[in-house]
């Protein structure tokens, strides 16, 4: 039953893992087995957790590399193409990739500019879809399969105050997910996501709810009663590339403990 669950030989890229929720998903797909190119939009954090991951996960010299890294921004149409060949290159292959880039903006709805609502857009939805389009183009023309899992979130399904662009984002990546999964199900593409709710270390612009009122008011609406931990939210994602996982695509998986089934 363990080798369901066993990623030993597989490769996979995960945008935005320099910090937070990605550099988590990295770390657990690494402790499952897989290699993993990491990347962030800062090079100097990239290559910090790089560093990081080396250290909790050295090699031997003479070994195959299991990590790297390819700094960027992933609304770079190059820079998407260019995840999937720096893996290709270093590990021999790439089987999973993990579209989880992100940025949020809150204020109340009224106060957006069209560059804000513009930026939150491009980052989260085309920011996902970039990469799994220059992933799907490369197994498709191997004739070989693989899975992308993206993030998604619980405002992609329920209605919360001032993440108006951020919501439309993940509702977005919800119908992505569904619709990519069904074209792509013929080249045995899985595709799918992972709906985090509240989390213990949230993204550095989310100051607004990291308050003790926000706090209470999460704990009681949330059935566990906390927030996650960012080890919480990542394994899902290594189940999501798993063997175990075969039969799953265009899935929404919600990690919220409980918020969307209130």
């Amino acid at each position: 039953m363990s080798a369901l669950f066993n990623l030993s030989g597989s490769t996979a890229v995960v945008t935005g893992s320099s910090r937070g929720i990605g550099l988590a998903i990295a770390r657990t797909l690494l402790a499952q087995g897989a290699s993993v190119l990491v990347n962030g939009y800062d090079e100097a954090e990239t290559a910090a957790a790089l560093k990081a991951l080396r250290d909790q996960y050295p090699q031997a010299d003479g070994e195959r590399p299991r990590l790297a890294a390819l700094a960027g921004d992933v609304t770079d149409a190059d820079l998407a193409r260019g995840l999937v060949a720096e893996a290709v290159h270093v590990f021999g292959h790439l089987d999973h990739l993990v579209c989880n880039a992100g940025i949020d903006i809150i204020k109340p709805a009224v106060e957006y500019t069209p560059e804000e609502w513009d930026r939150v857009l491009t980052v989260n939805l085309r920011g996902a879809f970039q990469p799994a389009q220059a992933a799907a183009r490369h197994w498709i023309a191997q004739g070989s399969g693989g899975s992308v899992t993206m993030t998604s979130s619980i405002a992609g399904a329920v209605g919360i105050p001032t993440l108006a662009p951020y919501a439309a984002s993940k509702g977005g990546i919800n119908q992505l997910v569904r619709t990519l999964a069904a074209e792509w199900a013929e080249h045995h593409i899985r595709v799918n996501a992972v709906a985090p709710g509240y989390v213990a270390n949230i993204m550095d612009s989310v100051t607004a709810h990291d308050d003790p009122a926000s706090d209470q008011r999460i704990n009681i609406f949330t059935p566990l009663g906390r927030r996650a931990t960012v080890e919480e939210i990542a394994a899902p994602y290594a189940f999501l590339a798993s063997p175990a996982a075969a039969y799953v695509t265009g899935s929404i998986l919600a990690v919220d403990g409980g918020y969307t089934a209130t």
